[in-house]
């Protein structure tokens, strides 16, 4: 569920072009390069060990953990669940399976892999999970396997001091997760025993659990890479994050 701000945090070195400020350890994709879409996914296996530590010169976090605020905040199903406070540990082991970039119509696609993930993150939920009422707030951990994405993003053209500058104004994500497991802590007002009973059928039941949950996190994450993507070009002209 975090491999989209990884995402961000890669492509932004990669994208990084000022004339005179460029980093000697990325270089630059032209959009004329036939072979774009393999230079930029070479360039970011290039700053793939730059992304553990983070690079605070150039505001870019690390990704050991990458740390979110409130990820989920959403009505679904009758039921309300809010995760904050997430740290994500395996982000860096990122792979870019692909990208289709058109920059004339300005439509971006990217398909990116995790195979592992260990989140840790505070929840709240009041509803119905598996048909179980529940409602409290604690600790969750998840370990998840095989997280693989697709994100689409559309994009145009605006104006500004003489220049065209590129924004985006629709995000949209499909992600799947292949398993793992998922431990929450203080609900039934600390009956162990029926919280054990639950966080069992949710790990027997874990596609049953995600295909409740998945909706919401991919409306909360598309918005939030939309705003973040938004974020990262709005200093840049088109030129400089395509040059020719």
């Amino acid at each position: 569920m975090i491999f989209l701000k990884t995402y961000l945090t890669a492509i932004i070195l990669v994208y990084w072009c000022l004339a005179n400020e460029l980093p000697s350890f990325i270089h630059v994709c032209h959009r004329a390069d036939p072979n774009m879409k393999q230079c930029l996914m070479a360039a970011v296996e290039d700053i793939r060990p730059y992304l553990v530590t983070g690079l605070p010169e150039y505001n870019i976090p690390s990704l050991e953990p990458l740390v979110m605020q409130d990820l989920i905040s959403e009505d679904a199903a009758g039921m309300k669940i809010t995760t904050s406070n997430v740290s994500a540990y395996g982000c860096s082991d990122f792979f870019v399976r692909g990208m289709d970039i058109d920059t004339d119509a300005h439509l971006y696609k990217l398909y990116i892999d995790i195979p592992k993930l260990r989140i840790q993150s505070h929840y709240s939920v009041d509803g119905k999970l598996l048909l179980l009422p529940i409602r409290g707030n604690g600790n969750m951990e998840a370990n998840i396997t095989e997280c693989v994405s697709t994100t689409i993003m559309q994009g145009e053209l605006y104006e500004k001091n003489g220049e065209s500058y590129l924004r985006f104004v629709s995000s949209k994500l499909s992600a799947q997760i292949g398993g793992g497991h998922v431990r929450l802590e203080n609900l039934f007002n600390g009956d162990k025993l029926l919280l054990g009973v639950l966080n069992d059928v949710i790990n027997k039941n874990l596609d049953a659990f995600l295909k409740e949950l998945m909706p919401i996190v991919e409306k909360a994450l598309a918005a939030k890479f939309l705003e973040i993507a938004n974020d990262i070009v709005a200093p840049f002209t088109f030129d400089q994050l395509f040059p020719q």
